[in-house]
């Protein structure tokens, strides 16, 4: 070897040497779903975080929806402590390996979103994302329905048709003719006869483009403007056709929002709610309160205090999917509407007959608001709009765990924070020139023990006379009841808002109301739609069992979704029955045949039909990540909402086997429709769906 040679291998060993010396192996963690035991029901599942850091000087933070603390194993090599609301850490108890494993207890595996995520490594004072391995155990057989494929037709289409008379020959049709309008007693109604010509007659404003949207279809599906001569006669039979997105938990930015209106639209729905107020973000600008967006519309990484506890000072804490960047405008996490984004949204929808109803939810599930508000009182040194007291000794946890997601509604200032945010929504839809239905204000999940411990409550309290502190959802709505009055705006809300109030205020409120969202229609409160339509409250049903597009498609493991409500999919969705609930759900989670003969016996009867004024999906959005997973969710899912808004009682309502012979005739149809027109007009809009 030569003197040369030796100096170039020497530096070249020394080199590489400092270079391993200087590099730390990648931190990323793999989890593991075990199998559950036949006697608890239970399994362990793993986190092993793989060139875990020695010692104990880092954490591990996760977001989860479903990781229970009271189940840890003993002996683990860390512990899982719950932070606030969906957000967790991991507490290594010692690691002088490079990996470290910790195991935790609790119920099987059902969707892979109960899984944990947005893996955050916390070390001297950094935060850093981390990348994760998911290990399944095989997903629960389910059951396919096998439809038959049938032939569809040019006027095939979702919301089917009410009347279609065919005729010899056909016609081209390149325009929307002039529409007369015709009094028949009927909103939405319309007439189209083509016959050499082509003749539009509607009833109002709402008819004529209903009559536009099916001559657009009736071109789509035929491939051009030369259509079959026919005379087509079509109304709703649901004067309230809606779909609400929760733009709360994870953002979807104007631009897909309007996109998403297009696709209303194309199913003639009539009402877009929009709830962008939750525990995890506020999401319409309010300029009076410049926090509820700067700070409660984006996540960041708590930090350590003087004292050494996390706290949360100019973002939220990290929410479902683990967002510790507030300036990371890519992520769901971030985000919000403008003044000016929401006034185009509410043009742009009511150029499409589609009403927009705003929802902030209260005074449960109002974490985003309460935080914000008190970032305001410490900037401006004004508690004129707090929304908390920092007295409050109260103690809960919301089915979210969060502990202080309540608002204090003793308060004062609660209420004057409640009317600027009216006043300003107002003026909004002032500005646009559009109608405002109504004002959605929640009232679902109050946790438990909220209140208690105020003094304000109890000050309002002992003014009324009151023992019960359950009575103070009666001052509240109240109060605010007396705040919409007084500008001449309604009132919606879940179905919580009716429940349990002070006899006068259920009766002052009914007087008040445009619609209730009743959502949780299973077990015993299968009634309750129909027990409070009887008594006069505008009924909108919203069926978790049939109208959640959040909840997975089926039971496989690696389909998005929830399912602590069951799963849904096209079948559950075209099931539902407005005016027979109790036959509603014709298969199970895992796709088999229910008995529904016998389900209405004994149960409250629907007498006051009017008053079931609409149907609704809903799609929460914890495990939503993108636009892509929004329309993944709800296309095709949602077809069968809308067939049914439109035509709520089909040839085959009366049936009493879930496996009648009319009913999966329709249900064949309605799939070879699906398949044959939708989803190609899906693929044509560059819209991401759930292919069969």
């Amino acid at each position: 070897m030569t003197r040369q040679s030796f100096f170039s291998s020497f530096f070249g060993l020394v080199t590489s040497l400092f270079f391993l010396a200087g590099c730390t192996p990648e931190v990323s963690v793999v989890w593991t779903e075990g199998e559950a035991d036949p006697q608890t029901g239970l399994a362990v599942h793993t986190i092993e975080v793989v060139n875990a850091p020695k010692g104990t000087d880092w954490l591990l933070w996760m977001t989860s929806n479903h990781i229970y603390t009271d189940m840890q194993l003993e002996g683990a090599a860390g512990t899982i402590e719950l932070h606030h609301g969906c957000l967790y850490r991991m507490i290594p108890n010692n690691n002088d390996g490079k990996n470290l494993v910790v195991q935790y207890l609790d119920r099987p595996l059902q969707r892979h979103c109960w899984a944990p995520e947005g893996f955050v490594l916390e070390r001297k004072g950094k935060a850093t994302g981390l990348d994760v391995t998911y290990n399944f155990l095989p997903s629960e057989k389910i059951e396919n329905f096998p439809y038959n494929q049938i032939e569809t037709r040019v006027w095939d289409m979702i919301p089917s048709l009410k009347k279609v008379s065919p005729a010899e020959g056909t016609t081209v049709v390149d325009d929307m003719p002039e529409v007369v309008t015709v009094d028949c007693g009927k909103a939405g109604w319309y007439r189209i006869t083509i016959d050499g010509t082509c003749k539009v007659e509607a009833s109002d404003e709402d008819g004529a483009f209903y009559a536009k949207v099916t001559l657009d279809n009736l071109r789509r599906n035929a491939g051009g403007n030369e259509l079959p001569n026919m005379v087509i006669e079509d109304w709703p039979d649901l004067g309230y056709r809606g779909f609400m997105l929760d733009i709360s938990r994870n953002f979807t930015t104007k631009d897909n929002i309007l996109k998403f209106i297009d696709l209303l639209s194309h199913y003639k729905a009539n009402v877009f709610h929009l709830h962008f107020g939750d525990d995890e973000g506020w999401r319409l600008e309010i300029p009076q309160f410049p926090e509820l967006t700067s700070y409660g519309a984006y996540h960041a990484f708590p930090h350590k205090n003087e004292a050494g506890e996390y706290v949360e000072t100019d973002y939220l804490l990290p929410s479902y999917n683990g967002s510790i960047d507030p300036s990371d405008m890519t992520s769901s996490a971030n985000g919000h509407l403008s003044k000016e984004d929401y006034i185009e949204i509410l043009k742009y929808a009511w150029e499409r007959r589609i009403k927009v109803i705003p929802e902030f939810d209260t005074p449960g599930h109002s974490r985003a608001a309460i935080k914000a508000m008190e970032a305001y009182a410490r900037r401006t040194g004004d508690n004129v709009f707090l929304l908390s007291d920092s007295e409050d000794e109260s103690e809960y946890c919301s089915v979210q765990y969060y502990r202080d997601n309540a608002l204090n509604v003793g308060l004062f200032s609660t209420y004057r924070f409640i009317e600027v945010v009216f006043d300003q929504i107002i003026a909004y839809h002032k500005e646009a020139g559009v109608p405002l239905p109504a004002i959605h204000v929640g009232g679902d999940e109050v946790p438990e023990g909220a209140w208690i411990g105020s003094k304000e409550c109890r000050r309002v309290m002992a003014k009324r006379g009151w023992t019960n502190v359950e009575l103070l959802k009666s001052y509240y709505m109240e109060n605010v009841i007396n705040i919409a009055a007084a500008r001449g705006v309604k009132l919606a809300g879940w179905q919580e808002l009716v429940m349990d109030l002070e006899d006068h205020v259920y009766e002052r409120l009914k007087d008040h109301l445009y619609s209730v969202n009743f959502w949780h229609t299973g077990g015993e409160n299968a009634e309750y739609p129909y027990r409070y339509a009887n008594d006069g409250v505008p009924v909108v049903l919203s069926n978790m069992t049939n109208t959640y597009m959040d909840f997975a498609y089926n039971p496989d493991k690696t389909e998005r979704g929830l399912s602590w409500g069951g799963f849904v999919d096209e079948r559950r969705s075209f099931s539902l029955l407005p005016f027979d609930i109790y036959r509603s759900v014709r298969w199970d989670d895992a796709g088999r045949i229910r008995e529904i003969a016998d389900l209405p016996e004994g149960k409250t009867q629907l007498h006051a039909r009017e008053n079931i004024i609409g149907v609704q999906a809903q799609l929460w959005t914890e495990t939503v990540r993108c636009f892509d997973h929004v329309t993944y969710y709800v296309f095709p899912k949602v077809c069968g909402v809308f067939e049914r808004a439109w035509n709520a009682s089909p040839s085959w309502e009366g049936t009493v086997k879930a496996d009648d012979p009319e009913f999966l005739s329709a249900l064949d149809r309605y799939y070879s429709t699906v398949v044959a027109h939708e989803m190609p007009y899906y693929e044509n809009a560059g819209i991401e769906y759930r292919k069969r």
